[in-house]
């Protein structure tokens, strides 16, 4: 009986073992069949988000594309436009350029032509100054010359006015010789023609040498008288001429 019962027992153990294993088998094959069936539906759903990451990244991608264009646009915008001021300040800082240079060529010839005529004035007042110059030396030799000339004028009219004092006193000398010489030669004559014709005793002998004296002295007197009238016709001819 207990051989039954162990039997038995043993029995029991085999078929609890066999569906232990069995059900082990069917465990691992449900894990497989849901790992697989997971896997599939891992896939499907990693499949799906990885399409919608893809068009999502797309979607940005084209909008980072049309911002990246639409970017470049402005940027190609601004650009020209920057250019363009910048080319308009350049023109009208050329411009500015170019009328400030005209404004400081225009400057500068009206300061040229201004030196120039200041330049020619000078010329001309170096010009005049060395006319004035040249003509006052003219002028101071002349001068010096007309200086000369009165100086020795001067002194030829103080030797013409001594030499006509001279003169004239000497004529004067001359004339009162005569007038007192000439009366008495009518006397002297007579005495001389009476001793000559021997009629008289009171007649001295040298009467008549008396009056060959006189006559001859009276004509020395009168050459003398000439010459000195001469001379002072002459004195007076070189004081006209020197402007006396």
């Amino acid at each position: 009986m207990n051989k039954v019962t162990d039997h038995d027992e043993n029995d029991d153990v085999v078929v609890i073992e066999q569906r232990d294993k069995k059900t082990y088998i069917y465990i691992a094959i449900a894990g497989v069949l849901g790992l697989a069936l997971g896997g599939l539906v891992g896939s499907s759903l990693t499949a799906n988000q990885w399409q919608e990451a893809y068009q999502k990244l797309e979607t940005q991608y084209q909008s980072a594309h049309r911002d990246k264009e639409q970017m470049a646009s402005r940027v190609e915008d601004e650009l020209a436009t920057v250019h363009s001021q910048v080319q308009d300040k350049l023109d009208m800082a050329l411009v500015d350029a170019k009328a400030e240079h005209e404004k400081q060529m225009l400057s500068l010839q009206a300061q040229v032509q201004e030196l120039e005529k200041v330049n020619l004035s000078l010329e001309e007042q170096v010009s005049a100054q060395k006319k004035q110059i040249a003509d006052a030396n003219n002028q101071n030799t002349k001068l010096n010359h007309q200086a000369d000339v009165q100086a020795t004028l001067l002194e030829r009219s103080r030797e013409l006015f001594q030499r006509e004092l001279k003169v004239k006193q000497q004529l004067e000398a001359l004339q009162k010789e005569r007038d007192l010489l000439e009366p008495k030669l009518p006397k002297l004559k007579e005495e001389c023609d009476l001793f000559l014709d021997g009629t008289s005793w009171d007649v001295k002998s040298d009467s008549c040498d008396k009056q060959d004296e006189a006559n001859s002295r009276l004509s020395q007197i009168d050459q003398m008288i000439r010459v000195h009238q001469m001379d002072l016709e002459q004195i007076k001819s070189l004081s006209e001429q020197i402007g006396l």
